[in-house]
């Protein structure tokens, strides 16, 4: 028997150590701050997989066509004599009608000269230059060679290079790869003013989102900041993440509510601005961390349930728009609940520390009962940030200041006039008319 027990027990410790292998490999796809849609083995993902269920329209769904647009020109196509024999045709018995969609042949750039008149004033000696809204104060180069440019780089986010191939074969127009960095960088002081606009009002803003990622510039750690009102969003690349770029961006006098993740430094700047500030934290990130512990600490289960239930209960009291007094009742009640369950003591060490994270932003979770039009998630900030992402896995990080300064002047109103609905063309070429 004790041969057996010890031969058991080794067994046991193998399985142990597969397991924790298994585990820390699991820990790449599956952890507190993977959105549930990308977690392996999510229904979500499952569902739109290529196993999932069958792909296409589905049955009995009415089909949808292009509209056919009018035609701008018209083209008879006519034969005259028989292919087979060689005889003369007469008018065709029928004629069908078929209308075609085509692009333009790639066309050369045009060159035009502007002679710019020169004037002085006889009555007050004051020089006068004639301007043309089409001929551009610097270069050589015209609004759309600078604005095509800049959508090509940063909305469809081909390099320079690639852009300098794409002008090339596209209007036999030769420009270098640093060239088309110049057209961005004249875009984007064209937009600096509306941009300072916007700035203006993220700080004046009564609800704002706010969240960071990483970017490497030059090689070393920055970070990109979105401070988003879901009708606009300021992008700010700063060397830090601390309170000190929040009292840069939004000011000592801030007296709005920041929806947030648990990262400290809003905490601590809206202890020292306007008495009028405060936070929600998101409530995303905690059931995304109550479910991960669940899974893999017993002890977790219970904690996580009652979390999902005090969430499930809040959004459904506040989806019905109640009054002030109401709303400020329900709040205590789920502050009763939560400080009941954060005092029960706990054995597990990574229970006791998701617990001390909640305890410490305890303040901060109910904010959106009594604060009508504050979401209790911070999904906009993080909207907000995605397209930032996906440039940092293409490019892999900035080279310069002036990068900086570029992409987050373009990435802000570019991001701005998709929250309106705006094109971003016709709004560049806007700007360009100052």
């Amino acid at each position: 028997m004790e041969e057996r027990i010890e031969e058991l027990e080794e067994k046991l410790a193998l399985k142990d150590e597969k397991i924790k292998r298994l585990h820390k490999k699991l820990r790449k796809y599956r952890n507190p701050h993977t959105p549930s849609s990308k977690k392996r083995g999510s229904s979500k993902s499952k569902s739109s997989s290529s196993g999932g269920g069958s792909r296409g329209r589905k049955r009995g769904h009415e089909g949808t066509t292009r509209e056919k647009p009018d035609p701008e020109q018209t083209v008879v196509v006519e034969e005259e004599n028989c292919p087979e024999c060689g005889s003369a045709l007469e008018d065709p018995k029928e004629v069908e009608s078929r209308v075609i969609e085509d692009i333009p042949e790639p066309e050369p750039v045009v060159a035009k000269e502007y002679r710019i008149g020169h004037y002085e004033c006889e009555d007050c000696g004051e020089e006068v230059v004639a301007s043309h809204p089409d001929c551009p104060e610097e270069g050589r180069f015209g609004k759309n060679v600078l604005i095509q440019a800049t959508l090509l780089k940063y909305e469809e986010r081909i390099p320079y290079r690639k852009v300098s191939d794409l002008f090339e074969w596209q209007y036999d127009f030769e420009v270098s790869p640093a060239s088309v960095l110049d057209f961005v960088r004249r875009t984007s002081d064209w937009l600096q003013p509306r941009y300072e606009k916007i700035w203006t009002r993220i700080r004046n803003s009564d609800v704002l989102h706010v969240d960071e990622t990483g970017m490497k510039v030059d090689g070393e750690q920055h970070w990109i900041w979105a401070f988003t009102t879901g009708g606009e969003t300021l992008v700010a690349l700063r060397k830090s993440r601390g309170k000190k770029v929040l009292k840069e961006v939004l000011g000592k006098d801030f007296d709005g509510i920041i929806v947030c993740d648990g990262w400290s430094s809003y905490a601590t700047y809206v202890k020292n601005v306007s008495p009028g500030a405060d936070l929600q934290r998101c409530w995303a990130h905690l059931l995304r961390e109550v479910e991960d512990l669940a899974d893999k600490c017993e002890e977790a289960e219970p904690i996580s349930e009652k979390i999902h239930e005090i969430y499930e209960n809040l959004t459904g009291f506040v989806g019905k728009d109640p009054p002030p007094k109401e709303r400020e009742k329900r709040r205590k009640k789920a502050e009763k609940e939560l400080e009941k369950l954060l005092n029960k003591s706990y054995e597990n060490e990574r229970v006791e520390e998701l617990i001390g994270k909640i305890k410490n932003g305890k303040k901060h979770w109910f904010t959106f009962v009594t604060e009508p039009g504050v979401e209790p998630t911070n999904n906009q900030a993080e909207r907000a940030l995605r397209e930032h992402v996906v440039h940092r896995k293409i490019i892999g990080g900035l080279r310069s200041e002036k990068g900086m300064k570029i992409h987050e002047t373009i990435m802000t109103l570019l991001t701005t006039w998709k929250q309106q609905g705006l094109d971003p063309y016709k709004e560049m070429v806007k700007a360009t008319k100052r």
